[in-house]
């Protein structure tokens, strides 16, 4: 049973990954958590161990549902202290094969989602005096990757409305801040909606540059825990004081310092290379070395 004295945060997207481990984190440290996820039925026993942990099925894409449950967790558990706007996909493939209804419904859930979410918490912000919200980004909207097209820029999107927010709501002591989390072994990898429709001519002509870029992601069994980005989690709601853009991951940081001292053309170079040859067993080490020493296996589908 949640006890209301005690701070409370609303977590999108949790039957998995960071938003499951940012679930039991913050249930570990004693917070009451409303932790939401689309098919809740499925996943009944999770979190049952964690008493302080409040389950609601909500699909972000639906609003009459957003602002249901928003409604309901208010009634039922009180005050909220922070929102963490972490439910996501990935869409994967080359721009030029992927339908419009698959870049819509990329949009609906990582950008049209967030804001959903926002809009239903920012009134009870504002009445109570403050609050927080975080928005799980991606290294994608520091420097973005190819045939991610459409994940990327509803990155971007939500990048873009981290800095507008963290302005529009300071007047109410509501802060706004982002993290950009780079290759995590989140099931991301394993939900993917894919722009490549079987027999399309054209993925013919982009297959060879898909597969060597996507070579170095398969030979690296072990990538960085979400355990890593659930403590970035933490860290960002107990220090309002604290960076309101958090880059976080090995790849993640060097590619976004990269960006920032290379010039546009050479940065681009670096990437193209990326696609028009595997990458080599040093690349694949260095990788290796960059995920750090917190890692689990990445289960990832590519087909």
């Amino acid at each position: 049973m949640n006890n209301p004295m005690k701070k409370t945060i609303f977590i999108t997207g949790t039957s998995s990954g960071i938003g499951k481990a940012a679930v039991e984190l913050f249930a570990r440290q004693g917070w009451n958590v409303v932790a939401t996820m689309r098919n809740a039925h499925l996943h009944s026993s999770l979190f049952q161990d964690l008493p302080t942990v409040t389950v609601y099925e909500l699909d972000v894409t639906n609003l009459e549902q957003v602002n249901s449950v928003a409604e309901r967790a208010i009634q039922q558990v009180g005050l909220i202290d922070a929102v963490v706007n972490n439910a996501g996909y990935c869409l994967m493939g080359p721009t030029e094969t992927s339908t419009m209804e698959q870049i819509r419904r990329q949009y609906d859930t990582n950008v049209f989602g967030v804001f959903a979410v926002t809009k239903a918490f920012i009134p009870h912000f504002r009445a109570n005096g403050g609050g927080m919200f975080i928005n799980i980004a991606s290294s994608s909207a520091q420097f973005n990757y190819p045939f991610i097209g459409a994940y990327g820029s509803s990155k971007w999107a939500v990048r873009g409305l981290t800095e507008c927010l963290g302005i529009e709501l300071a007047p109410f002591n509501i802060e706004v801040k982002a993290i950009y989390p780079g290759v995590h072994a989140t099931k991301i990898f394993t939900k993917l909606d894919h722009g490549t429709a079987d027999g399309n001519e054209a993925f013919r002509a982009y297959k060879p540059y898909h597969d060597n870029f996507f070579s170095g992601q398969v030979s690296i069994p072990e990538v960085t825990s979400p355990t890593n980005i659930a403590n970035e989690v933490w860290r960002a709601v107990n220090d309002r004081n604290g960076k309101l853009h958090i880059v976080s991951g090995g790849d993640a940081r060097l590619f976004a310092f990269l960006k920032r001292i290379l010039p546009q053309r050479a940065f681009q170079k670096l990437q193209i290379r990326s696609i028009m040859q595997p990458a080599s067993q040093g690349e694949i080490g260095f990788a290796k070395w960059l995920m750090g020493n917190n890692t689990e296996k990445l289960e990832v589908s590519l087909n």
